[in-house]
């Protein structure tokens, strides 16, 4: 067995280590009644509509690359994401229910959640799957490495805000919220990583695709616009921030071929250049 068949061995066996703790979220001891004790800033309240509304965004069937034939092919990773769906739908009705208890309390409104665009397939898409079948195991290191880093940007997203906000209820919610990212995290990194290391092309093209086509999660036509995005960096770069980007990059780019890519930076210095 060579490293790269022990290094998928090892990895696909903690992925299902990691499936297996599938769950949605527990919220039944959430003391929803003292949502609105603690009073939240306007750019908190922002700050937790996208956060709501980008994990509403998952509920949708996925088509086009997301369902390459390649990643489809494989029974693990389509069991993974069909719990990762559900959860992340999850936390998008536990964070409006917040919202709701929150505004109910105060005597305000917060906008509604809003909804994804439909799942079609532009045509273009539509011949990028037909000529990458020869080539789907670059596609599907693609989504697991995409995967990788937007759960790793929403999980501190929300430790950021959970410290930030001050409320202790958001708190508990959020801490759950990002423990579960944590987990979602931790399987496409897992992923990503056995898949680089055994397509030399893979390790050739992906970091090229990030560094001209990542966007922070949420972000797109019909989706977020960059200002909302910009609104909710500004709010969550306090204190420690800089060393949250820092160690973001560092555990990003210790894929294989990822070194020095520093995607995250990248993004920060783009927002709040604008």
């Amino acid at each position: 067995m060579t490293r790269t068949d022990e290094l998928r061995a090892g990895n696909t066996a903690r992925c299902q280590r990691l499936l297996a703790r599938s769950a949605l979220l527990d919220t039944t001891d959430i003391a929803w009644n003292r949502a609105g004790e603690v009073e939240l800033d306007d750019d908190a309240i922002a700050t937790l509509v996208y956060m709501r509304d980008v994990e509403g965004f998952t509920n949708r069937d996925l088509v086009g690359l997301t369902a390459h034939p390649t990643t489809h092919a494989d029974p693990l990773l389509v069991a993974f994401l069909a719990a990762w769906r559900a959860e992340e739908a999850e936390h998008a009705r536990a964070i409006d229910r917040f919202l709701g208890a929150y505004a109910s309390c105060r005597g305000i409104t917060v906008p509604p959640i809003q909804p994804a665009p439909p799942p079609t397939v532009p045509i273009g898409e539509r011949l990028v799957v037909l000529a990458t079948r020869p080539v789907g195991h670059v596609v599907t290191a693609a989504h697991m490495a995409w995967g990788a880093a937007n759960e790793l940007l929403t999980m501190n997203g929300y430790r950021l805000l959970a410290a930030r906000a001050g409320n202790p209820v958001l708190h508990t919610l959020l801490t759950r919220i990002a423990a579960q990212e944590a987990r979602h995290y931790s399987f496409y990194m897992l992923q990503a990583e056995w898949r680089l290391a055994a397509s030399r092309l893979a390790r050739a093209v992906l970091p090229w695709m990030l560094r001209r086509s990542w966007t922070p999660v949420g972000i797109g036509d019909g989706y977020k616009r960059p200002s909302e995005f910009e609104r909710v960096l500004r709010y969550l770069s306090t204190g420690d921030s800089g060393r949250v980007v820092r160690g973001m990059d560092a555990r990003f780019s210790s894929l294989p071929g990822f070194g020095g890519l520093g995607i995250y930076a990248r993004a920060v210095a783009a927002a709040t250049t604008m």
